[in-house]
């Protein structure tokens, strides 16, 4: 979704999954040039020194925006406090015109005495916004910037305009009395799931997962296949993500199974539960279900045309027959019809194998814990992932150490569906895109027959996600008329709803908005506006869903 406010309540704009933005009209977009925050090297990339920033203009994000980490989310059930609090003043304004002044620490107060007004922004859910050179979206209490004057003991907060906090930081900064400067930035929960068995899953900081987990554990609403005899679905670690399935064989729903542990261990590495203080964690919170099998092409393909018809955009087939055409035709199903990826395994043992590069089957060769390549390759292998001793759930409540390809592909598709997750509108070729992007290339530059495009970095493949958000480029109110742009993307359906306010939303669709593309844009426009109805949204789903 994507929102603007015609009237000042809510300026600047923002985006999330799906486009989530708030937009006040006048709202301006610093150039490119303003990228400086503050003049120390911060010990962290999320420092007041991080180079290479762009500041987006300020926003109140709405509470279902599901880019919000939980510490916002939860904001709106927080104790509510009043604007003013006891023992605390809010500095006076300076204006950008008035940084020169030889007495301007004198307008500064002194942190803790300081009122910021970071709790009333933070329980609004308002905040400026940064954007890295990466595509990283950082966010900070606006108006408001952290000095430290080189004569005083603590740092201060000076009050300034909104929208030119980055202007205000790289002017103090050049001040000679000023230590430093930077924005009160608002810092996210360093994500250590709980699962005590987690310390056994080496891969997770091999191939980044902390760092992705960090935008995104993925959605219920991205599901993914396991085709195989059944896994446990009542594992005690996997229960929780686990619907109902497909036999592919008997032609009949999948309720209940007692499992293997081949699908178990697979279903582990995808999606056991994250954060659950049990066990482990798979790369995703998302939905995963059994197709089973009993291992003829036949059966493959009916489990991959099913999994397409029936809301499943990954599916896993940790099996043989990634040369199969007839297998590379229901994977081309699957991406046409779904919008969905195919992943199988690039096979174990050493040696050459002679497949076929399927376009539409992702193969997947295995590294170990030092990105060593240990299994067969050929000119079928598109990644590699981590395969070897890697520690995943297996029958009986349990877990287990294993080694196979059969395991590193089943973490791709919990890496897909994690990207998916982030940006639903990304396409099965814009995800592939990213991986190959942000993947380590390990063998010969470029593809090569070991590690494909390399090995997945999903932590870099996540950002990279979210950098391909939608998002507002412009609102404009014209003879009565208001029209919001985003960015635009065919396969998409766009529309344009309404709302009298924010806090307690009650959003009506606009019938018959006049729609107009134009060089990568869109522009809504509100052909009948109600005086009372003062803020916009965008939604943005796939073309034929809701």
């Amino acid at each position: 979704m994507a929102q603007a406010a015609p009237n000042g309540e809510g300026q600047g704009l923002t985006s999330g999954p799906s486009g989530s933005s708030i937009a006040h009209p006048d709202a301006r977009e610093p150039g490119p040039s303003e990228v400086a925050l503050g003049t120390q090297s911060p010990s962290s990339a999320r420092g007041a020194g991080l180079a290479s920033l762009r500041q987006l203009p300020t926003a109140i994000i709405p509470l279902d925006d599901p880019s919000l980490s939980p510490q916002v989310q939860n904001a709106s059930s927080a104790k509510h406090l009043p604007r003013d609090i006891p023992g605390r003043r809010i500095p006076a304004v300076t204006l950008l015109s008035e940084l020169s002044l030889p007495d301007l620490a004198s307008r500064a107060v002194p942190l803790p005495e300081a009122n910021t007004l970071a709790h009333a922004n933070f329980h609004d859910r308002r905040f400026g916004r940064l954007q890295t050179a990466e595509g990283e979206r950082l966010l900070f209490n606006p108006e408001s910037i952290l000095v430290k004057f080189k004569d005083q003991a603590r740092v201060s907060a000076l009050a300034t305009e909104p929208g030119r906090e980055l202007e205000v930081a790289r002017a103090l900064a050049k001040r000679p009395d000023v230590e430093f400067a930077e924005l009160d930035l608002l810092q996210r929960q360093a994500l250590a799931p709980n699962d005590p068995l987690i310390g056994n899953q080496w891969h997770h900081q091999r191939i980044g997962s902390y760092t992705a987990w960090d935008k995104s554990l993925g959605q219920s609403s991205i599901r993914i296949a396991i085709v195989d005899p059944p896994f446990e679905m009542d594992h005690p670690d996997l229960a929780a993500h686990t619907v109902p399935g497909w036999d592919a064989v008997a032609n009949q729903p999948i309720t209940a199974s007692s499992g293997i542990h081949h699908s178990t261990f697979c279903a582990g590495m995808a999606a056991a539960v994250i954060g659950n203080g049990l066990g482990v964690a798979g790369a995703s919170n998302c939905e995963i279900l059994p197709i089973n099998i009993n291992g003829f092409t036949s059966e493959m393909c009916n489990a991959v045309y099913w999994a397409a018809s029936n809301g499943v955009r990954v599916v896993n087939i940790s099996w043989t027959g990634a040369d199969s055409d007839a297998l590379n035709a229901a994977g081309t199903y699957l991406r046409l019809n779904a919008r969905g990826i195919l992943a199988m395994p690039a096979l174990n043992g050493p040696g050459f194998v002679d497949y076929p590069n399927q376009p539409d089957i992702w193969c997947i060769s295995m590294t170990d814990a030092a990105d060593n390549q240990q299994s067969a390759y050929g000119y079928h292998v598109d990644f590699a992932a981590p395969g070897w001793q890697v520690y995943s759930t297996t029958i009986n409540g349990g877990y287990a150490f294993d080694s196979g390809t059969s395991y590193a592909t089943p973490l791709f598709c919990g890496v897909v569906a994690v990207l998916f997750s982030i940006n639903p509108t990304l396409g099965p070729d814009e995800v592939i895109s990213l991986l190959k992007d942000t993947a380590v290339d390990k063998g010969p530059s470029g593809w090569d027959m070991w590690y494909g495009w390399g090995r997945i970095n999903f932590g870099a493949a996540a950002a990279a996600a979210e950098a391909t958000l939608p998002a507002l480029t412009g609102a404009l109110q014209t003879n009565g008329l208001f029209s919001v742009a985003t960015s635009f993307k065919p396969g998409l359906d766009y529309t344009l709803w309404r709302t009298p306010a924010l806090s307690v939303p009650q959003w009506m669709q606009v019938p018959n908005p006049t729609l107009a593309t134009n060089d990568g844009r869109i522009l809504l426009t509100d052909p009948s506006p109600v005086q009372t109805m003062r803020l916009y949204r965008v939604g943005v789903s796939l073309t034929g869903q809701p």
